[in-house]
Formats: structure tokens, C-alpha cells, sequence
């Protein structure tokens, strides 16, 4: 191959690259493309999958003040991992602890939050329900 068939065909691989590169960048710019994990909204058929919600505590304990608090964070997912909004949840304790919901209906990102507090000192399990179905996961507590 001379030089000037080399620059030629070198010309072409790069045009077709370059149209194949504007091509896979004007399909992603025009799909709708999550990178990150999003709330399905009520009405869109995502269903919640009390498998993959779950809920923690932070921190895991507290004085027994009526002051200190623990924060619960319950997230509502679905068969994939996404959030779901709009679900109003329900938290039980299996003790004499002050539930206060600081958001008790599920944002974006299907996030649910409560704070704790108790005068008595003990340990304390909390459940989560939404729609009257308790999620598996617990999450154990100590005021002390």
C-alpha cells in the first residue's frame, strides 16, 4: 500500500468511528438512562418489594433521657433496587418508645425517617409496615 492509499483508508476508518461515536452518544443524550437510583412514583406499576426495603438505626443507642434520639431511616424498594415514593410507613416499637415521623411518607428515593426517644432504659426492636404488610428486616435499639 503506498502512503497516499494508507492516508486515505486511515481518512475513512477515522469518519466511520467518529460517525459511530456521535451515533452512540446521541442515542444515550436521547434515552432515558438512570446512572443512579431513582423512586418509580406510585401510579407507574413499580411494585414494592418487602424483600429489598430495609430500614437502620443511627445512632445504635442512646441515654434514656426523653432527649437523645435515634434516628430510623426505612427505604422502600422494589424487585430492582429502586426507590418507591409516596408510600406512608409505619413504625412499631416493642417497647414504650416516643416515635416521632419526621418524614413518614417515602420521597424520591423511596427514604422514610423517624426519630426515637424514651425515658426507660432497655432494649427495643423496631418494624416498619407500609400498606399493613411488615417488612422482614428489624432493627435493634438500646436506651441506657
Amino acid at each position: 500500500m503506498e502512503v497516499e492509499d494508507r492516508r486515505k483508508f486511515f481518512l475513512i476508518v477515522g469518519i466511520f468511528f467518529s460517525f459511530l461515536l456521535i451515533l452512540v452518544a446521541a442515542t444515550v443524550a436521547t434515552q432515558r438512562t438512570s446512572f443512579t437510583g431513582r423512586a418509580s412514583s406510585p401510579g407507574s406499576g413499580a411494585l414494592l418489594s418487602l424483600e429489598n426495603s430495609y430500614l437502620f438505626a443511627s445512632p445504635l443507642s442512646a441515654e434514656a433521657n426523653g432527649e437523645s434520639i435515634i434516628r430510623i431511616t426505612v427505604f422502600l424498594m422494589n424487585s430492582q433496587g429502586l426507590g418507591v415514593a409516596g408510600q406512608k410507613v409505619v413504625l412499631k416499637s416493642s417497647g414504650r418508645v416516643n416515635i416521632t415521623a419526621t418524614a413518614e411518607t417515602t420521597d424520591n428515593f423511596g427514604r422514610a425517617t423517624f426519630d426515637l426517644t424514651a425515658n426507660t432504659p432497655g432494649d427495643y426492636t423496631i418494624s416498619a409496615a407500609v400498606s399493613g404488610a411488615i417488612l422482614p428486616q428489624t432493627v435493634p435499639v438500646v436506651f441506657r
